[in-house]
Formats: structure tokens, sequence, C-alpha cells
């Protein structure tokens, strides 16, 4: 039964926010690149609440991580990767999770204080992995929401092309679309840890109520404003009166890789937001022209 759903569940990859297919050539830029190498990210969808161990880092303090409980809510949307890992003489369905990537409002029901989820070393780290048949099942999947950029895993720096193609790692501000449909705006923490800075409370956040998609404007909407970004109200009550639009600006910006380390080259998208200039990482070059 477990088998099945997830099968059939594989058929509803495509969607308006990201359309390409596993191992398809698209043009990227001046490029061609395979989508196995892109940001093709997976969604899931829960059925039931599922209660899963996460490790947590200290904050600020110097210390050894911790694993806390972390209770997904029945009906909330996750980023994951279906794959499978060997169990004696088997191989058995295993279901990544990528849930460093959820709503603050998501994480915080486990978060200790002076700790912070591990987000891992890259962007493909899991912070869970299930395996247990019971828990398997409570994961149907979706189709990319269409308020996620496509290819994107949701985070946003400030900054045009010169901060895209920059060694320099953003530190100063970025917005976060959420898989769990969220808004975040957050101001990078120096005095965090490494590699925590941007995981702090938002500055401002909203749940997203509505989107509207025609390529390539992807427009959110929000029962409320939210602080730190230049919305515009629409409507003087109900779910949407707030609304901001991302344009993508179709300029992709390429990175290039160093063969000699094997290094690859990565591909940034440009944004327009709230009248200013964000980027986000889109994935590498993989196989390129």
């Amino acid at each position: 039964m477990l088998a099945l759903g997830l099968v059939i569940g594989s058929g509803l990859l495509a969607a308006r926010a990201q359309t390409e297919k596993p191992s398809a050539l698209v043009k990227v830029g001046d490029y061609t690149a395979s989508t196995d190498f892109l940001n093709l990210s997976a969604y899931y969808q829960t059925t039931r609440p599922v209660t899963v161990k996460v490790a947590y880092f200290p904050t600020y303090k110097s210390g050894h991580p911790i694993r806390q409980k972390l209770t997904l809510p029945a009906g909330i949307t996750v980023a994951g990767n279906l794959t499978t890992t060997k169990s004696g003489s088997y191989l058995v369905p295993s279901l990544q999770l990528f849930l460093a990537r959820l709503s603050y409002a998501a994480l915080a029901n486990s978060a200790k204080a002076g700790y912070t989820i591990d987000p891992g070393d890259s962007a493909y780290d899991p912070q869970a992995t299930i395996t247990d048949t019971a828990k398997l099942s409570a994961f149907k999947r979706v189709k990319a929401p269409d308020y996620m950029p496509g290819y994107s895993h949701g985070d946003l720096y400030i900054g045009g092309a010169d901060a895209a193609l920059s060694p320099i790692e953003p530190d100063s501000q970025s917005i976060r679309i959420t898989p769990d449909g969220y808004l975040e705006v957050l101001q990078y923490d120096a005095k965090a840890n490494t590699g925590l800075g941007f995981y702090q409370k938002p500055v401002g956040m909203a749940k997203i109520t509505k989107t509207d998609f025609h390529d390539p404007y992807r427009t959110l909407y929000f029962s409320h404003d939210v602080q730190g970004v230049k919305t515009t109200r629409v409507h003087r009550s109900g779910n949407t009166q707030y609304k901001l639009t991302l344009k993508n600006l179709h300029k992709p910006q390429h990175t290039k890789g160093n063969p000699e380390t094997g290094t690859a080259g990565t591909f940034d998208s440009l944004y327009r937001i709230g009248g200013q200039a964000y980027y986000t990482f889109i994935g590498y070059d993989g196989v390129s022209d």
C-alpha cells in the first residue's frame, strides 16, 4: 500500500511553479543544463501528525548538538527526496526531509532556547530521514506549490548580479519562502555561530493566503503587512489585504566551477521584489555546453 501511494504520487512532480522533469535538458541563460543538477525539489504533505528527531546546534555558544523531537502537523507541506537505503539484502524506501527550510512558526514547537536547527553543510543535507513504514505512509506526494520560485529552495538574498557572482557569502538581508507557505524577512545575525545567521527569528513574516503565478510574475497575498519588505495594500479586510510580487528577471547568472578541483559551477536567478534586487541559488551546471 505504501509503495503504491508513493509511485502514484511521483506523477505529480510537474507544476506551474516548476515544470521540468528529472533528466530533462533546459536552457539556463547561455547554457544547457540537466534538471538533475538543478534544485528540482519534490514536495510531500502529511496526512496525519508525524514526530521526528532533529539535530539542533547552540546558536551563540560553543557546545555539542542536541536532538529534539519535532512534530509535523497534519496537512503541512515539506520538501523531501524519496530514495532507497539498504536493509540487509533489501532496498527499502527512505524519505529525506529538508526541515530547515520550514517556517519559523513550524519549527518553534521543538526549538530549545539558545539552539537552532542544524541546516547541514549544504543545501542538500536532510534534517531527518524516515524509513519506518508507518511513518512513510503519512506522506503523500504533492505538486510544487505555486508560491515557491522555480528551482529555488526559497532563499532569496538581497543584491543583483554582482552579489550573485560574488564569492563572498551573503550577510545582510534575505527573504525566505517556505514549503509550508510562509514569507519570512530575515536579517543576518553576525553573532550566531557559523551557518546559523539566516536561521534566527524573522523580523517580519506572514502566512501566504493566495498565490497568482503568471510568468515572470508571482504575486503572494497576506492578511497583514510584512515588516522589512515593501508590500502593497489591495483590500481593507479579509485574508488578501496585502500583496508582494516577485518578478523573475530571467537573467540567470553563472559562476564557473573549477574542473581541476572537481568544483561544479553554479546558477543563480535574479528577481525584483518590493523594488529591490534579489538572487537565489537554483543549482549546479553539471552537464553543460
